[in-house]
């Protein structure tokens, strides 16, 4: 693996050959991106997803010269481009209190009789309806 930057990596892009590069996706990259994107007709980003995120990264990739291929080209070279922010090593919080099973109380109306959020539990215990 290859970190081409002096920058904290958040996205991984694997290669057809088995290399790997990590790369610092800044919001200027996405930008281009975006601007890219309408310039070809790509639609929006729901339409276009997995291009807006792969075209942020070529762009990464060209400004630290980590590739000076066309971006059709390159590519082809990319099995895949990942945030590695949402990694399962990064989303695991040993920390975090574990649920013990107690079960939430109704929320408190206010002084107006509303409550802040749905009462949809009432003295520990879970309420259905039939609506």
């Amino acid at each position: 693996m290859t970190t081409n930057e002096d920058k904290t990596p958040n996205t991984r892009i694997k290669y057809m050959d088995g290399t790997t590069d990590e790369v610092c996706v800044t919001m200027w990259q996405r930008c281009q991106a975006e601007t890219h994107a309408k310039a070809k007709g790509w639609g929006n980003l729901m339409d276009a997803a997995v291009k807006f995120n792969t075209y942020s990264a070529y762009v990464r990739c060209r400004q630290i010269g980590a590739t000076t291929l066309p971006f059709e080209q390159w590519a082809d070279t990319v099995i895949s481009v990942e945030d590695m922010t949402n990694d399962a090593a990064a989303d695991s919080d040993d920390t975090a209190p574990a649920y013990d099973g107690t079960a939430l109380l109704a929320a408190t109306p206010d002084s107006n009789g509303m409550a802040d959020t749905p009462d949809f539990l009432s003295n520990g215990t879970q309420e259905a309806t039939a609506n």
